[in-house]
């Protein structure tokens, strides 16, 4: 993995050293990973949806979800997010990995799936500790605007892990309760809208062009509305 890595060894170490809080939430089975995953699935109608830890040699995907199950761990040069983490601020997106693989991984760590779209997770310091991505056996576009959404979904990502490293145990219940009751109507929301989209005999008709554009300010109002939650919870902290 060495000529994937623009970076020197001391910033490396620097990066791994930020990391290590997030992995003790990892092996604490805290389910805040899982929920990452399952609401960016929802929100980007795709069937899998992960996070990803990256570490000196492997890669963990805490929050893991999906049709069908993928691996729970990679070594890291068989990973795409061990390369997307290393492009700060800019999302990597592979539409179809079949016929344009990724020419820093091999073709069999790549026969699984053809769409890929990631952005790095990063810390208040800026380091990139894994990613959030999402996954297809399909071939399939990916827009700016869902990079846009995506990348917000990262920022939110990280700020949640935040929030569960402050958090005491007694208060983490109330605060998740807030968040959680604040995005299950808008995902219900998205979700009818996405499932009348697909009814549309072609995505170009003025109809599904409608439908799609619903769907993008939804997934902007989702992380809207998860954002002020999350500012609205580390506000109840600080005043504890």
């Amino acid at each position: 993995m060495a000529a994937v890595l623009p970076i020197s060894a001391a910033q490396e170490a620097a990066r791994l050293q930020a990391l290590q809080p997030y992995k003790a939430l990892e092996h604490a089975r805290h389910n805040v990973f899982e929920q990452i995953a399952r609401l960016t699935a929802k929100l980007f109608a795709t069937p899998m949806a992960q996070v990803s830890l990256v570490d000196a040699d492997e890669v963990t995907y805490p929050g893991n979800v999906g049709d069908p199950p993928l691996a729970d761990r990679l070594a890291r040069e068989n990973s795409l997010c061990a390369v997307a983490v290393y492009s700060p601020g800019t999302t990597t997106v592979f539409p179809d990995l079949q016929a344009n693989p990724c020419r820093w991984l091999s073709a069999e760590a790549q026969k699984d799936f053809a769409f890929y779209a990631s952005h790095p997770i990063q810390t208040t310091a800026g380091q990139p500790i894994g990613s959030l991505c999402v996954l297809d056996k399909k071939p399939r576009e990916f827009t700016d605007n869902e990079q846009l959404v995506l990348a917000r979904m990262a920022g939110i990502a990280m700020r949640l892990l935040d929030l569960e490293l402050v958090a005491a145990p007694e208060q983490a219940p109330a605060l998740w309760a807030a968040i959680h009751a604040r995005i299950a109507l808008s995902l219900q929301r998205i979700e009818t809208l996405t499932a009348l989209a697909r009814w549309e005999v072609s995505p170009e008709t003025a109809t599904a062009l409608a439908y799609q554009a619903s769907i993008h300010e939804e997934r902007l109002l989702i992380v809207q509305d998860i954002e002020y939650e999350i500012s609205m919870a580390f506000a109840r902290l600080a005043a504890t």
